[in-house]
C-alpha cells in the first residue's frame, strides 16, 4: 500500500474548460442556425430519393378493382405528387430543431385530388391499388446516409465558428 506521498493524483487545467466555454458563448445564437443546417442537409438526401421514388412510380390508366387493382398511378396523380412533394421551413420546437417531408395539404392535382391523400394512397395501397411504399423505403433506404450528413455538416459549421 501506498503511504499516501506518492498517489497519482487527478489534475484539471482550467484551459480547456475555459476553451470550451469560450466556443459556446461565440455560438450563441448560431448554435440554432447550425442546427437548421444539419438538419436541413440530412433532410435534402431523403427528399431527393422520395423524389427519385415518385419519378419512378408506374403510369396505370386503367380502373383499380380488387380483382384487378391498379399497379402505379395516373400520370396526373404523379405529376401532382412530383409538384406538391417538399421539405418545411426548419421549427425549433422547445429546442428540438426539425422539419418535415411530405406533401402540402392545401395542394390538389389538376383533377382536384389532394396530394397528400394521394400519397398515403399509394404508399399504403387501397382495396383498389397495390401498395407501393415509395415513401417509406426511401427513408429507410437513406436514413444512415442523412444522419451521417447532418453530422458532417454541424461539424463543418462548427468548425468554421471556432476558428473566428
Amino acid at each position: 500500500m501506498n503511504g499516501g506521498g506518492n498517489v497519482p493524483k487527478a489534475k484539471v487545467t482550467t484551459n480547456a474548460i475555459n476553451d470550451c466555454l469560450e466556443m459556446i458563448n461565440r455560438l450563441g445564437g448560431n448554435i440554432e442556425e447550425v442546427a437548421k443546417r444539419a438538419v436541413y442537409e440530412g433532410a435534402k438526401i431523403i427528399a431527393d430519393e422520395i423524389g427519385r421514388n415518385i419519378d419512378a412510380l408506374p403510369i396505370d390508366e386503367h380502373w383499380g378493382t380488387r380483382e384487378n387493382p391498379l399497379h402505379g398511378v395516373r400520370k396526373f396523380q404523379k405529376d401532382g405528387l412530383s409538384e406538391s412533394f417538399g421539405i418545411a421551413p426548419m421549427r425549433n420546437d422547445k429546442g428540438l430543431i426539425n422539419t418535415r417531408l411530405g406533401f402540402d395539404h392545401e395542394d390538389y392535382n389538376s383533377h382536384g385530388q389532394a396530394n397528400a391523400m394521394i400519397a398515403r394512397a399509394v404508399n399504403s395501397g387501397t382495396s383498389f391499388s397495390e401498395k407501393m411504399p415509395f415513401f417509406e423505403n426511401a427513408v429507410r433506404a437513406t436514413r444512415a446516409q442523412a444522419r451521417k450528413k447532418m453530422v458532417e455538416a454541424a461539424e463543418k459549421e462548427l468548425e468554421k465558428i471556432t476558428k473566428e
